[in-house]
């Protein structure tokens, strides 16, 4: 995670410990279904432990 402190337990994207609000920025996942509903993707969720940043990102804690 870009060396941030940012909680984290499973590392796949299932315990979802990590969610956060995409305040500004874009991701992209590996994952086919990393572990958010449609609604949470676009209210602009993003679980940053199996998230990819496409562009500098602002995260605030979910």
């Amino acid at each position: 995670m870009g060396g941030a402190n940012w909680p984290s337990s499973c590392r796949n994207g299932t315990c979802r410990t990590c969610i956060g609000k995409l305040e500004s920025g874009q991701v992209r996942y590996e994952l086919e279904w990393p572990g958010l509903s449609a609604e949470e993707k676009t209210e602009g969720y993003a679980l940053p432990c199996v998230a990819y940043p496409c562009s500098d990102i602002v995260i605030s804690p979910g």
